[in-house]
């Protein structure tokens, strides 16, 4: 899930060590968790803070951080660029994970609750147990890997302001966890594509490693517009804002990006996944600033 490190060959020595540092250290991907907190907290009129920003930042880079050092084996197959820069500085990951988990176990002690802990400590259990042992899991289900990190995205985007604000489970939370989940679901799918060939050979049943891509890709339109479902039933039970209705405005963003990679391979679908894919859930909140400017200028 990483550009390659030749792609960055025409930058300067050290404005290449830091891009690769933010894709391959896990620092970019982990920005869609407080993006998307952003977001739901926009649509349902929820302020949020710095410190519920920061603990779910931290938390998905402790589980990718963890993740990519784990499997740098299994990576020089798949994902050598990643594999080949995160060994140079092996030695060092000990000390950084802990930096990590110290300022995140900092944070929750200064400004959470035992209900958002237990939340979290369930999230990073369940990400760290799928490195050591559920990853196996995926030999024999299909779409395991894509539906539990899929379902882990969408329980951290959309709950993790329930529990710190201590607020119940409505159906507008309910509707938007399944939105976020559709929608990271075409993201965690698109990017196996460009790891197909690497997951089949060690045997993990995800949807393109089963169906090739060409299959796949017809999946994610479908999927593309099947998303789209529980937001407007929010909205038309005006438990969700008009004003979210241009993130529709992403369906033909990822139609895109999706029709695109059926023209490339290799290191140009990487590049797309990191350009478009993976940027997505960082752009919803600004679509939706102007989604709701427009909404109350119009007024």
């Amino acid at each position: 899930m990483a550009v390659g490190v030749g792609f960055f060959n025409d930058f300067p020595e050290y404005i290449s060590s830091i891009i690769n540092e933010i894709l391959y250290g896990g620092y970019y991907a982990a920005l869609g968790s407080p993006f998307l907190i952003l977001s739901v907290s926009f649509m349902l009129d929820i302020q949020t803070d710095m410190p519920i920003l920061s603990i779910s930042y931290l938390l998905p880079l402790i589980v990718y951080s963890y993740d990519y050092y784990q499997d740098i084996e299994n990576d020089m197959k798949s994902n050598s660029e990643r594999a080949l820069y995160l060994s140079k500085k092996a030695q060092y990951y000990p000390k950084i994970l802990f930096m990590y988990v110290v300022m995140l176990g900092s944070l929750l002690l200064l400004f959470s609750n035992y209900k958002l802990i237990l939340f979290i400590l369930g999230i990073v259990i369940g990400g760290i147990l799928y490195s050591v042992a559920l990853k196996g899991v995926t030999t024999k289900i299909p779409l395991f890997k894509n539906i539990y990190t899929a379902l882990t995205w969408a329980l951290g985007g959309t709950f993790f302001i329930v529990f710190y604000y201590s607020l119940s489970i409505t159906l507008a939370f309910l509707l938007l966890f399944l939105f976020i989940f559709l929608r990271v679901l075409i993201n965690i799918v698109f990017f196996d594509l460009k790891d197909a060939k690497g997951d089949k050979e060690e045997g993990l049943k995800t949807l393109p490693a089963l169906l090739g891509k060409e299959k796949s890709i017809n999946i994610l339109y479908l999927l593309n517009i099947i998303s789209f479902i529980p937001l407007f039933l929010g909205i038309y039970c005006h438990i969700i804002p008009v004003f979210s209705f241009i993130l529709t405005i992403f369906y033909i963003y990822v139609f895109y990006y999706i029709k695109k990679s059926k023209e490339v391979h290799g290191k140009k679908l990487a590049i797309i996944s990191h350009a478009m894919a993976d940027s997505e859930f960082v752009i919803w909140p600004i679509v939706l600033i102007i989604g709701q400017f427009i909404c109350y200028t119009s007024l």
